[in-house]
């Protein structure tokens, strides 16, 4: 512990000793996704563990916190047949100074979580992905024609091949 803790200081003083904070590092890496900031409204498909393909009207709420350096990331989705929630997720998109990535956590309304080092392209968008015993899924979101536009897919070989079960759609409201 008290390792851990001397090491994350002597690395803020490093840092800080070459002019630039921590924030300001993390704030210059996050520029380039700053365009997703937001709210957004569209819609989309997803295959459910009943097999079946759902339709489904979608919002996303992209706010930054911490001058830039986070994106906070507040979705809500709902079936169009049954009207029911069908996605409901919190995550959090920062760029992690001390270990020098990256970092997306999410946390959906059924009580599952993620944290993953997401692959991020400036100014395109970012990848993430996250894996279990049985499978893998990876979610790609990029600015398409003004358009957030996100893929979902899943693996059951570990990633050899992937098959499309999400894909969504969302034009800027403000």
């Amino acid at each position: 512990m008290i390792k851990t803790l001397l090491f994350s200081l002597m690395t803020i003083c490093t840092l800080s000793a070459f002019g630039q904070s921590p924030a300001a590092l993390q704030q210059e890496k996050m520029k380039g996704l700053q365009f997703f900031a937001g709210s957004w409204k569209g819609e989309g498909w997803m295959i459910m563990q009943d097999g079946n393909k759902h339709h489904f009207d979608q919002t996303e709420v992209v706010q930054p916190k911490f001058n830039g350096g986070v994106l906070m990331i507040e979705g809500f989705g709902t079936d169009q047949e049954t009207k029911k929630p069908i996605h409901d997720a919190l995550a959090y998109l920062t760029y992690d100074v001390l270990k020098q990535q990256y970092r997306f956590t999410a946390m959906t309304g059924m009580g599952y979580m993620t944290d993953t080092a997401p692959e991020v392209k400036d100014n395109v968008g970012y990848t993430w992905s996250m894996d279990n015993p049985r499978y893998m899924v990876k979610f790609s979101l990029t600015l398409d024609q003004g358009d957030w536009f996100e893929i979902g897919e899943i693996s059951t070989d570990k990633g050899v091949t992937w098959i499309k079960n999400f894909e969504m759609r969302l034009k800027k409201v403000n």
